[in-house]
């Protein structure tokens, strides 16, 4: 994934070797970005590079436990001078471009699928929640649907639109949620 941020390309992949303080490390990175649990065991360990005129300047790697993410182009957005990264199920915030850590928040108890933005604030599509973010990190809001936020069909189960996201869980409820959390629509199927 790359995004251009000013004068700067950041590039951002999936390094699933990366062990932490190992020296059999592909690529030694300027800083090490871990979650509490990540120094026994990480699901997701995303690297970030960036550069400018085509030299790279700094570097670090975000590390998390809980689901494993891939890098595809949800999985991060740049709002003013951060970088919001969706790993496992946190969401890390890095300074542009100094690539310092502001905070790291965990957002689902089982995996962050993407971050969005939308109405001046943070949104994350979770396997069990979807929350709005602050760009402090503090949680705004967290709504639980009646099962997991995926779906088997085509149709995608998170889509943000101008003024509310559309969503799908597992069992093909449908809902519509405003930008404050509160639910506008709900389609419910029956169940036994």
């Amino acid at each position: 994934m790359k995004i251009v941020f000013q004068n700067y390309e950041i590039e951002i992949t999936d390094d699933k070797l990366y062990r932490n303080k190992s020296t059999d490390n592909n690529f030694a990175y300027d800083f090490v970005y871990l979650d509490e649990e990540a120094n026994q065991y990480r699901s997701s360990n995303h690297a970030i590079k960036i550069f400018q005129d085509g030299q790279l300047l700094k570097s670090a790697i975000v590390c998390a436990v809980g689901g494993a993410t891939g890098i595809h182009p949800n999985s991060a957005v740049v709002k003013d001078d951060n970088l919001y990264v969706a790993c496992a199920n946190k969401v890390f915030s890095v300074s542009l471009p100094d690539l310092t850590l502001r905070w790291a928040t965990e957002v689902d108890w089982a995996t962050c699928f993407g971050i969005y933005q939308a109405d001046d604030g943070l949104f994350t599509h979770g396997e069990l929640f979807v929350c709005r973010l602050e760009t402090d990190g503090q949680i705004a809001w967290r709504e639980f649907l009646r099962d997991i936020i995926v779906t088997l069909s085509d149709k995608k189960s998170f889509i943000l639109h101008d003024d509310y996201i559309e969503l799908e869980d597992f069992e093909g409820n449908q809902y519509k949620l405003d930008f404050n959390g509160e639910f506008i629509e709900r389609k419910l199927k029956d169940t036994l």
